[in-house]
Protein backbone atom coordinates (compact mmCIF):
# COMPACT_ATOMS: atom_id res chain seq x y z
CA UNK A 1 0.00 0.00 0.00
CA UNK A 2 1.25 3.61 -0.80
CA UNK A 3 0.10 6.10 1.38
CA UNK A 4 0.67 9.82 0.84
CA UNK A 5 1.32 12.46 4.13
CA UNK A 6 0.57 16.04 3.02
CA UNK A 7 1.61 18.60 5.50
CA UNK A 8 3.70 18.00 8.75
CA UNK A 9 7.71 19.17 8.30
CA UNK A 10 8.88 15.66 9.49
CA UNK A 11 7.56 12.23 8.97
CA UNK A 12 9.96 9.63 10.64
CA UNK A 13 7.83 8.86 13.24
CA UNK A 14 4.98 7.68 11.51
CA UNK A 15 6.98 5.55 9.44
CA UNK A 16 7.25 2.34 11.27
CA UNK A 17 3.89 3.15 12.54
CA UNK A 18 2.61 3.14 9.10
CA UNK A 19 4.50 0.31 7.99
CA UNK A 20 2.56 -2.00 10.72
CA UNK A 21 -0.44 -0.73 9.17
CA UNK A 22 0.43 -2.09 5.73
CA UNK A 23 1.93 0.88 4.12
CA UNK A 24 4.78 -0.51 1.60
CA UNK A 25 5.64 3.21 0.34
CA UNK A 26 4.69 6.71 2.46
CA UNK A 27 5.53 9.29 0.57
CA UNK A 28 5.70 13.22 1.63
CA UNK A 29 4.82 16.79 0.96
CA UNK A 30 5.89 19.29 3.43
CA UNK A 31 3.62 21.81 1.66
CA UNK A 32 6.10 24.68 2.94
CA UNK A 33 6.36 25.03 -0.57
CA UNK A 34 3.66 27.20 -2.76
CA UNK A 35 4.43 25.09 -5.74
CA UNK A 36 3.53 21.92 -4.03
CA UNK A 37 -0.13 22.97 -4.55
CA UNK A 38 0.41 22.15 -8.45
CA UNK A 39 1.75 18.84 -7.28
CA UNK A 40 -0.48 15.62 -8.37
CA UNK A 41 -1.23 12.77 -6.11
CA UNK A 42 0.58 9.76 -8.01
CA UNK A 43 -1.36 7.48 -9.55
CA UNK A 44 -0.20 4.70 -7.06
CA UNK A 45 -1.63 6.15 -3.84
CA UNK A 46 -3.72 4.22 -2.07
CA UNK A 47 -4.34 6.73 1.21
CA UNK A 48 -3.63 10.22 1.45
CA UNK A 49 -3.32 11.69 4.93
CA UNK A 50 -3.80 15.11 4.97
CA UNK A 51 -2.20 16.71 8.67
CA UNK A 52 -4.66 19.50 8.91
CA UNK A 53 -2.43 21.69 11.55
CA UNK A 54 0.85 22.07 9.19
CA UNK A 55 -1.69 22.85 6.02
CA UNK A 56 -2.40 25.98 3.98
CA UNK A 57 -6.10 26.23 2.90
CA UNK A 58 -4.89 26.92 -1.05
CA UNK A 59 -3.21 23.34 -0.67
CA UNK A 60 -5.83 21.46 1.37
CA UNK A 61 -8.57 22.71 -1.35
CA UNK A 62 -5.91 21.27 -3.95
CA UNK A 63 -5.81 18.22 -2.35
CA UNK A 64 -9.40 17.36 -1.57
CA UNK A 65 -10.28 18.44 -4.85
CA UNK A 66 -7.91 15.74 -6.28
CA UNK A 67 -9.16 13.05 -3.72
CA UNK A 68 -12.47 13.35 -4.58
CA UNK A 69 -11.98 13.39 -8.02
CA UNK A 70 -10.15 9.84 -7.87
CA UNK A 71 -12.30 8.47 -4.79
CA UNK A 72 -9.33 7.95 -2.53
CA UNK A 73 -9.73 6.68 1.10
CA UNK A 74 -8.34 9.90 3.30
CA UNK A 75 -7.51 10.65 6.44
CA UNK A 76 -7.74 14.38 7.98
CA UNK A 77 -5.95 14.98 11.95
CA UNK A 78 -3.67 17.18 13.56
CA UNK A 79 0.42 15.73 12.96
CA UNK A 80 -0.31 13.92 15.77
CA UNK A 81 -0.12 9.66 16.04
CA UNK A 82 -2.71 9.53 18.22
CA UNK A 83 -5.18 11.05 15.93
CA UNK A 84 -3.85 9.79 13.04
CA UNK A 85 -4.26 6.14 14.54
CA UNK A 86 -8.10 7.27 15.39
CA UNK A 87 -8.73 7.64 11.87
CA UNK A 88 -6.99 5.09 10.79
CA UNK A 89 -9.22 2.83 12.51
CA UNK A 90 -12.60 4.78 11.98
CA UNK A 91 -11.36 3.99 7.88
CA UNK A 92 -10.99 0.15 8.60
CA UNK A 93 -14.18 0.42 10.73
CA UNK A 94 -16.02 1.67 7.52
CA UNK A 95 -13.98 -0.57 5.58
CA UNK A 96 -15.33 -3.88 8.04
CA UNK A 97 -19.05 -2.74 8.09
CA UNK A 98 -19.17 -2.81 3.81
CA UNK A 99 -18.70 0.92 3.12
CA UNK A 100 -16.75 0.95 -0.44
CA UNK A 101 -13.45 1.90 -0.37
CA UNK A 102 -13.66 3.94 -2.87
CA UNK A 103 -15.92 6.22 -0.64
CA UNK A 104 -13.67 7.16 2.02
CA UNK A 105 -12.98 10.04 0.85
CA UNK A 106 -15.55 12.78 2.09
CA UNK A 107 -18.08 10.27 1.13
CA UNK A 108 -17.95 11.30 -2.61
CA UNK A 109 -20.94 11.45 -4.70
CA UNK A 110 -19.61 11.45 -7.47
CA UNK A 111 -17.74 8.54 -7.68
CA UNK A 112 -18.93 5.43 -9.78
CA UNK A 113 -19.62 3.22 -7.21
CA UNK A 114 -22.21 6.20 -5.69
CA UNK A 115 -24.02 6.45 -8.99
CA UNK A 116 -24.74 2.73 -9.57
CA UNK A 117 -26.01 2.43 -5.54
CA UNK A 118 -28.51 5.17 -6.52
Amino acid sequence: MTVLIVGADRIKAFEPKLRQWGASHILHWSARNTRCSKCVIPQKTDLVICCTDFLNHNMAKKVKQQIKERCLPAVYCRRAWCDMEKELNKLRAEDAAGDNACCWADKCRQCACRKAAN
